[in-house]
């Protein structure tokens, strides 16, 4: 028995990266018998032993990996061994043993990481998952510049391959016959708490009848005047944070080497009207967005919400050109999965292809 794909990334959500590459799998014309999928984490729906406090200090002493994590590599090898997957696709920063990757080349297949964040930024750095990077047959980034690390650090390929945005979660929203006005704020911000963003925040937290709004988690603690807090929304609570916002920041993370995010192109996909970080990546993705529509500085942030709050054409135009620049099928998840795809089929029909040769994924 040969599988084509072998995923390893978190599918018990619509909202997770590996629930919307499998949603995609279709359009990249993969039938359901040629996928499976097998994950682990730190979260007790899948580690339970992380539900109690010595699991959790387990976590921490064992370079962030759970008790479950050692059974999971067993079962793992099994599956593989079963399989035979041409291609085992690893989203993130998941360490895995070393026995995996040679159980996958063993069987004649490919390995390859669909990467999303820095491994080496504090907060999801392993060792164990470092000492992965030079058996991967390829990495696959969302960040540019983060590939000539990857390289120094031992990786034999390396491509850039943006986020996307998922057709049947990012779109505008049915309207909220119970509550039209839930989400109706002025400006609103929807990503995890972070130092880094106060002063971007604080940009707008004295203008006087301004309504704000922050969705996410991890706020706690963190200095926001002027900002209401409100948990993180998922599904058409999600859009309709978006879409029902006059204006949506749509912030980077230094800390992550962010040039563009999953936000980037959801905005647009569902239709809000987006303030965004000026980046090489966002002027791309929005080649005819007007330059108000980014920023640079905290003051530039500042004085081109005003213009854009102040002119309800500004906004519709906003809308409009985001929703046209990104909801095309090239920037879906199921055009990146293609991408993979595609990577893999070269792999393995050229005879003399070479793995350690770079290859940049389509956005």
């Amino acid at each position: 028995m040969t599988t084509r794909l072998l995923l390893l990334a978190d599918t018990s959500r619509s909202e997770a990266l590996g629930a919307k590459l499998l949603q995609g799998a279709a359009q990249a014309e993969l039938a359901e018998n040629d996928v499976a999928v097998a994950y682990l984490s730190a979260v007790p729906a899948f580690s339970p032993s992380m539900a109690r406090l010595r699991g959790k200090i387990f976590y921490r002493l064992a370079d962030r990996r759970s008790w479950e994590w050692w059974g999971f590599q067993r079962h793992l090898l099994k599956r593989i061994d079963a399989l035979r997957p041409r291609l085992v696709l690893v989203t993130g920063i998941l360490p895995l043993a070393p026995a995996v990757f040679e159980a996958v080349h063993r069987h004649g297949g490919r390995i390859v990481n669909y990467l999303t964040d820095d491994p080496w930024n504090p907060i999801h750095r392993r060792r164990s998952f470092l000492a992965n990077l030079g058996l991967y047959d390829h990495i696959f980034s969302t960040k540019q510049a983060l590939r000539k690390r990857l390289q120094a650090a031992g990786a034999q390929s390396t491509g850039w391959l943006p986020f996307a945005y998922d057709p049947d979660l990012h779109r505008p929203p049915a309207a909220d016959p119970d509550d039209p006005q839930r989400f109706g704020v002025d400006v609103a911000f929807v990503g995890t708490g972070a130092a880094e963003r106060l002063p971007w925040l604080a940009a707008l937290a004295d203008v006087p009848g301004l309504r704000r709004r922050i969705y996410g988690n991890s706020w706690n603690g963190l200095a926001t005047p002027g900002w209401e807090l409100h948990g993180a929304v998922t599904g058409e609570t999600y859009a309709r944070a978006i879409s029902g916002a006059t204006l949506v920041l749509g912030l980077l993370r230094q800390a992550n080497g962010d040039l563009s995010t999953d936000r980037s192109y959801e905005i647009g996909a569902i239709g809000g009207c987006g303030l965004y970080k000026d980046s090489e990546e966002h002027r791309a993705l929005l080649p005819d967005y007007p330059d108000v529509g980014f920023f640079n500085t905290p003051a530039q942030l500042r004085e081109h919400a005003m213009a854009i709050l102040a002119d309800p054409n500004l906004q519709a135009n906003l809308r409009e050109r985001g929703a046209a620049a990104v909801r095309r099928p090239e920037h879906t998840y199921a055009a990146r999965l293609r991408t993979i795809l595609e990577w893999e089929r070269a792999s393995a029909s050229a005879p003399d292809f070479d793995s350690r040769t770079p290859i940049r994924g389509r956005p």
